[in-house]
């Protein structure tokens, strides 16, 4: 995992994080004071921070109101999802042309570090391996730029790293998944990785919209 370089970055990386995990909700009031307090550092990386957080759509700052976590969006959440799970699978599918034992090793490694992350009930170590997962997953297809497409999707649904901390038992529905899907790798199957990617996509989508619809009653309630 790359190391934050400057204060700001790591204030930066910290916060985020926090609203990935929940911990900051959306419609939390983020108070600049308080934040620095917490963090054990000034107010000027804090407020850089949440300057870049607000560039990239997680925070909302509304005049005489001030910075807030932004609302989560239902419309929004349900479009990205379905650009991915119409990419994803062509991703998986063309992965399988240039795989080699060392790759399928290197996701094994993966999986085997989720494994320990359930036994820890660490949540968060299970979400951020679930992505490398994917990630190096999605990386061996020869389709570049199509990679470079579905992971700026990613990066938009980070927040779906929410459904492994507040449903913790999916998490070891998605380890059959990916178990499943190294032995379609392992027999060079196309048809049945595409497959698998499909079905995980659709019920990752199905249970995470609905904490979705639930989060965003929680922020209207908030707001009013």
């Amino acid at each position: 995992m790359r190391m934050p370089t400057t204060r700001t970055e790591w204030v930066y990386e910290q916060l985020k994080e926090a609203m990935m995990a929940g911990k900051l909700p959306p419609g939390e009031r983020l108070v600049v004071d308080q934040l620095a307090k917490d963090l054990g550092t000034s107010s000027i990386p804090v407020r850089e921070a949440i300057r870049r957080l607000e560039a990239e759509g997680w925070v909302e700052n509304t005049p005489f109101v001030g910075a807030r976590v932004a609302p989560v969006r239902v419309e929004e959440f349900s479009e990205l999802f379905t650009i991915r799970l119409a990419l994803e699978p062509i991703l998986a599918r063309t992965a399988v042309r240039g795989v080699t034992d060392e790759d399928i090793g290197r996701l094994e490694q993966l999986v085997d570090g989720m494994d320990e992350a359930i036994e820890q009930n660490d949540a968060a170590e299970f979400s951020r391996l679930n992505y490398e997962f994917h990630r190096s997953l999605y990386e061996l297809s020869p389709w570049k730029e199509l990679f470079r497409i579905v992971m700026g999707v990613w990066e938009r649904c980070a927040r779906s790293r929410w459904v492994f901390i507040h449903n913790p038992a999916s998490m070891h529905t998605s380890q059959q998944e990916h178990r499943a899907m190294i032995q379609a790798l392992r027999n060079r199957d196309e048809d049945a990785l595409e497959r698998l990617t499909r079905l995980q996509k659709e019920r990752s989508m199905s249970g995470y919209m609905s904490f979705v619809q639930e989060m965003a009653h929680q922020s209207d309630a908030i707001k009013t």
